[in-house]
């Protein structure tokens, strides 16, 4: 028998090890050398056993390698979708980032609009304050009869000086420096007039004010019997605090001679509801000054008075839901919503009074 030579089964072996793990190689191996040992013709179908092999291998090695290609190609693309990918998720971050960049403007932009909307009520109030200063403004204008009509004759020559102006702009290569003179003595006599101005509504607000010291003084004295100390204008300063009050005084009821009375007031031409509530807060802050000056008394009694030359229906609602006094520069008075404030004593017997007035009819 012929068994296969050492050089044949070198190559089997090297084909072998392409396709099978080396414990096959070995089984394989024995097996044909196994069947080369069958003689000539054992010999033969083994070397053709051996061409099918080569030539299926060659296939295969062609199959793996196209598969190796289909893999590096799939590698490829699975590493391009894995750049996409990470482009995408790069993407899908700095969408993350701008949504929040837009929420944070957002919430930047609706605190903006809530500022811009306490700004616009701050606004809307000053507006109220400046509409309340030219009521005030045009009701001492009304005061000023004779000033306003030098101010109309100092209007028209500023009127005429206008009309020079315009007439001299036509030639104003020439005429610049005459101009400018003119201009000059316009701001000096707008000057003038701001100051006359000025010192008529000071001497106009110091004529309110005396005249409320008198009036309140003998309408109390009128119509409760009181006996009323000094009113005046007075700015009430204590611990760090500043504050300026029209009409303040000290009042003595003789039916309640144990009380300490403080009459205390505001004093306007043509009273706004806007001064009355502002009058109000003053009066927590006037009664810590007293407190602070003469020691807390549970039998001290703060009057507010509202003086003024009039004031509209609905100030006067206001004044009287309050509880303030409204007294007029006629000297007629409006007791609040409590009524004057007299002691329970008299109270009571002014309520009998009437009682009996009302029996007798």
């Amino acid at each position: 028998m012929q068994t296969l030579t050492r050089e044949e089964q070198e190559t089997l072996r090297a084909i072998l090890r392409r396709v099978f793990e080396e414990a096959a190689v070995e089984t394989i191996l024995r097996a044909l050398d196994h069947l080369a040992a069958r003689g000539e013709r054992g010999t033969a179908d083994l070397r053709r056993l051996i061409e099918v092999l080569e030539e299926n291998i060659g296939r295969l090695r062609g199959e793996v390698n196209q598969l190796a290609m289909d893999h590096r190609s799939l590698e490829e693309t699975l590493a391009r979708l894995i750049e996409a990918q990470a482009r995408t998720e790069a993407s899908l971050a700095r969408l993350i980032e701008a949504q929040i960049r837009t929420e944070e403007r957002l919430a930047r932009v609706e605190e903006a609009l809530a500022r811009l909307a306490e700004a616009q009520a701050r606004t809307e109030e000053r507006v109220a304050r400046l509409e309340e200063a030219q009521i005030r403004t045009e009701e001492r204008l009304a005061r000023v009869e004779e000033a306003q009509a030098r101010n109309e004759e100092r209007t028209a020559r500023l009127e005429e000086g206008q009309r020079r102006l315009e007439e001299a702009l036509a030639r104003l290569a020439e005429a610049q420096a005459r101009t400018e003179e003119r201009v000059t003595r316009l701001e000096r006599a707008m000057e003038r007039m701001a100051r006359q101005v000025g010192a008529l509504s000071d001497v106009i607000g110091g004529d309110l004010e005396d005249a409320a010291y008198i009036v309140i003084h003998d309408a109390f004295t009128r119509e409760l019997g009181w006996k009323v100390d000094v009113l005046e204008r007075a700015h009430l300063r204590w611990d760090g605090h500043d504050l300026e009050v029209d009409l303040i005084g000290r009042a003595h009821d003789p039916a309640r001679p144990g009380y300490e009375i403080w009459i205390v007031g505001e004093t306007k031409y043509n009273i706004t509801i806007g001064e009355v509530n502002r009058f109000a807060r003053k009066l927590p802050m006037i009664s810590r000054y007293l407190n602070y000056e003469h020691g807390e008394n549970e039998k001290r009694l703060l009057i507010p008075v509202c003086f003024c030359y009039r004031a509209r229906p609905e100030v006067r609602e206001r004044i009287y839901n309050l509880g303030f006094h409204l007294v007029f520069s006629y000297g007629r008075i409006i007791w609040g919503k409590d009524g004057p404030p007299v002691s329970k004593r008299k109270r009571a017997a002014a309520r009998k009074g009437r009682r009996s007035s009302a029996g007798a009819r």
